[in-house]
């Protein structure tokens, strides 16, 4: 029987792990005389619920503590020769199960195949602590190459991206509210090539990945296995075991090579890329069987690259896809503002369908199991940055206010709203010809920088709903950062799983990405020691 004690990840405590560093790093000439750079943080994270969650049945979730995460950080920067550099960025995690958690699991939080809820969240095992890997090195006076595992971030904004779209992100991290894409993204074993081209102000960079990869590293990751960031009502429910991942479909395989594209320059004083991609789809795509549904014989459903799946209601699959990018930013001096664009073409995106009557999974557990259907999309941004003076004398900060404020669009192409496309599987909100977000960040800063308040806003203008992420950082000392936050969210529609029961399963929500948060607001706190 496993030994169960706290689950703690390992037993390192941000003070006693600060005071290590502290004694440790006054070696850190020595490091500089060998060409090696080494940096990194230690953190502790805590994290509250602030409402009951309603799909935890006889447990109230107000007040719980949801989260309490040790992250130790290390980043290695090797200068082996004048042009070779090999780096290496480190993340060892480490939670205490808390007794909301230990209630999640009872509930059956992530038990396909007997897993333990505590595998969402530490990260221990070597393959996940070596978060990235490579070197880097010239080939002639133009091009540089790099080799390994790595992140290749494209795109113009931190949000809803159009073209940050070369790797999926693991939202069993932090969902949606993780300000730092780094630490979400799943990094790939990757060859990048980049080549000047000062004759034309710019230069080309590609990047081959060859299909190296753990099936895991792949695709967007949304909690679907019933744990701490899933979506209402969702709660102590593993997917997997009606519908497993399949990461060797012929619509997606991980063994599949992909790669990418993109020119980057200069026009003007405005900076700009074109680009193309073939990657994975970010969002997981329900594949239905269509051989058995529950009713032998009964379902409507065409599976996608296989003859059936192995799932008893479907499988999870990333498609792969074409993305045709355009990234501009420039200076504006009639706004005294920085305006940035991003526009993605991605060709036969895969979107899940929602039918009626619908197969037997969508009457009695939820819509999406009743098919796919690709539609090209034309997914664009706009995006103003600007410093706000008369902040000074209202609000007494000491510099201009930042301001930034971005809308989005997702214009499906030859839109039919009798096709019932889903935005997700298991919520029955359906796609609209323009799904529209607005985003706004306010940032302030007092007493020489070591005090900043910020609020991020947003609202979906097409279904509805938004959320509120009010925050303070305090820079302590030197080393020291304490960040307090409040997750608010609101929306208009979300489904009630007190209702949503067979044989009307699929039809009885209009729930999008707010309504997946209803119930889930959190407060927030983290205390980082930097080196």
């Amino acid at each position: 029987m496993k030994k169960r004690n706290d689950r703690a990840g390992f037993s390192l405590t941000l003070p006693s792990a600060a005071l290590a560093a502290g004694l440790a790093f006054p070696a850190m000439p020595t490091f500089a005389d060998t060409g090696l750079k080494v940096d990194g943080y230690l953190r502790q994270e805590l994290s509250w619920n602030m409402q009951d969650w309603k799909d935890t049945p006889n447990y109230d979730d107000r007040g719980k503590l949801s989260m309490a995460r040790t992250t130790a950080r290390l980043n290695l920067d090797w200068k082996a020769t004048n042009d070779v550099f090999v780096i290496a960025k480190l993340r060892a995690v480490g939670e205490v199960q808390t007794p909301f958690l230990r209630h999640l699991e009872k509930m059956g939080a992530n038990n396909y195949r007997g897993g333990d809820i505590m595998d969402l969240y530490n990260r221990n095992r070597i393959s996940d602590v070596v978060r990235e890997l490579y070197v880097d090195f010239p080939l002639g006076e133009r091009t540089r190459l790099r080799l390994g595992k790595q992140q290749i971030a494209w795109g113009e904004t931190d949000f809803f991206a159009a073209n940050d779209l070369v790797h999926g992100f693991d939202y069993t991290w932090r969902s949606f509210l993780e300000p730092a894409n780094e630490e979400l993204r799943k990094a790939n074993i990757m060859a990048k090539m980049n080549i000047d081209v000062p004759e034309w102000d710019g230069g080309i960079e590609l990047f081959v990945r060859p299909g190296w990869d753990r099936k895991s590293d792949i695709g967007t990751e949304l909690e679907i296995y019933g744990g701490r960031w899933s979506s209402q009502p969702w709660a102590g429910v593993d997917f997997r075991n009606i519908d497993p991942y399949d990461y060797k479909n012929k619509k997606g395989d991980v063994r599949d090579v992909t790669g990418g594209i993109r020119w980057s320059g200069m026009a003007g004083d405005v900076n700009y890329s074109v680009s193309w991609m073939k990657t994975y789809w970010q969002n997981p795509i329900m594949n239905g069987t269509s051989k058995f549904n529950g009713m032998p014989g009964t379902s409507p459903v065409q599976t996608e690259g296989r003859a059936d799946t192995i799932g008893l209601f479907g499988d999870v699959i990333y498609p792969t896809v074409d993305v045709f990018g355009f990234t501009a930013s420039g200076y504006a001096e009639w706004a005294d503002a920085v305006f940035s664009t991003e526009v993605a073409y991605v060709k036969d995106a895969p979107y899940n369908i929602s039918s009626i009557p619908g197969s037997f999974a969508t009457q009695n557990v939820a819509p999406g199991f009743d098919g796919v259907k690709y539609k090209n999309v034309l997914a664009w941004m706009l995006r103003m940055d600007k410093n706000l003076a008369f902040t000074k004398s209202l609000l007494g900060t000491e510099k201009p206010m930042f301001f930034s404020v971005q809308l989005f669009d997702k214009w499906v192409q030859n839109y039919d709203k009798d096709d019932r496309l889903l935005y997700s599987v298991g919520w029955g909100g359906k796609v609209k010809e323009h799904s529209v977000l607005l985003t706004g960040i306010f940032g302030l800063s007092y007493d020489n920088g070591r005090i900043r308040p910020e609020l991020v806003v947003g609202a979906d203008l097409s279904n509805g709903g938004g959320f509120a992420v009010p925050s303070v950082t305090f820079e302590l000392a030197k080393n020291w950062r304490w960040k307090v936050e409040y997750d608010k969210f609101w929306n208009d529609d979300w489904r009630d799983g007190r209702k949503c029961g067979a044989p009307n399963a699929g039809n009885c929500d209009k729930a999008s990405l707010f309504g997946y948060f209803h119930k889930r607001d959190q407060f927030y706190t983290s205390l980082t020691y930097l080196f």
